[in-house]
């Protein structure tokens, strides 16, 4: 036991007699370096602008030139070049709706036989329908309404005025379309007018006329319609006349110069091109069938009291 105190007391001995090691001193943080003060901008100071008075140049304004219109002129528009008109019509204006005809080859021939002109029209006062435009002289000018026209060849002249009223053919039938003819011979110096079934009397030309054979007629513009136009370079026989207002039935008919189913127009304001109205003139009832249907109604007149009756 008493060795075993010893023993301890020696080891305490030897222990306190030991250096002890020191802690390492801690590393103090190196000092952060402050930072270098940031030198302010140096205050700039602003140039005075110096602004030059802008002295605004006087823009002269060009004069605006108007150039006078004309009281009349209107606008013209070059319509088809030798197209077929069959059926069709135009529908004028007196209020700046004109057209004018000419032959698609445009060539200019005088006549010294005289001249025709045919169309069907509607309108409902009487007003100028169409002149024969001529080179460097005055156009040969027709007006006129249902039995009624007048002709002027020279405005030096007053004209001549027809009266549609003697009945020429019986046979023609009826049309709502007013048809007529004029036929000036330059030969005989005489020129006529027919209308319908009727016509006027011959007048004697009192100046002297010759067609300059210029293609070109023109309608000045009315309020109404327009179709089937032909023009002839010499003047219709009567024969000639008839087939035209028979609408061909009974013969065929074609202007010279112009024709309505190969022409060429120009129109000026307010035209309409449609189709033209169609005439039918209903027939009575003829032949065996004819009569069969009506024994048939007289039948059934004359039996209406009967319960029942026999259908033949």
């Amino acid at each position: 036991m008493k060795n075993k105190m010893l023993y301890v007391s020696i080891m305490m001995v030897v222990l306190s007699a030991l250096p002890t090691t020191a802690p390492k001193p801690t590393t103090a943080p190196k000092p952060t370096t402050a930072p270098k003060p940031t030198t302010a901008p140096k205050p700039t100071t602003p140039k005075p602008t110096t602004h030059k008075p802008t002295t605004p140049k006087p823009t002269t304004p060009k004069p605006t030139t108007h150039k006078p219109t004309t009281p009349g002129l209107r606008t013209t528009t070059q319509g088809a070049s030798g197209v077929n008109l069959n059926g069709k019509m135009f529908t004028l204006s007196s209020g700046g709706g004109g057209i004018s005809f000419y032959s698609p080859s445009l060539t200019t021939t005088p006549s010294a036989r005289g001249v025709s002109v045919c169309l069907r029209f509607l309108n409902d006062v009487g007003t100028t329908l169409f002149n024969l435009n001529q080179d460097n002289r005055d156009p040969l000018s027709f007006s006129g309404s249902n039995l009624q026209y007048g002709l002027s060849l020279d405005r030096y002249y007053s004209g001549m005025s027809f009266q549609t009223d003697i009945q020429l053919w019986q046979n023609i039938g009826t049309d709502f379309w007013t048809r007529v003819c004029l036929t000036v011979d330059s030969v005989k110096k005489v020129a006529q007018v027919f209308s319908g079934s009727n016509m006027s009397i011959r007048k004697i030309v009192p100046v002297t006329y010759v067609w300059a054979g210029k293609p070109v007629i023109n309608f000045p513009g009315f309020d109404g319609q327009v179709t089937d136009v032909h023009v002839w370079d010499y003047p219709l026989r009567d024969r000639e006349v008839f087939n035209y207002m028979t609408n061909g039935v009974y013969g065929s008919y074609r202007g010279s110069v112009l024709a309505w189913s190969d022409i060429s127009y120009s129109v000026r304001g307010s035209v309409l091109l449609e189709d033209a109205y169609l005439w039918e003139e209903h027939q009575p009832i003829r032949g065996r069938e004819g009569k069969r249907r009506r024994d048939k109604k007289s039948r059934k007149f004359h039996h209406k009291g009967e319960s029942r009756r026999k259908e033949l």
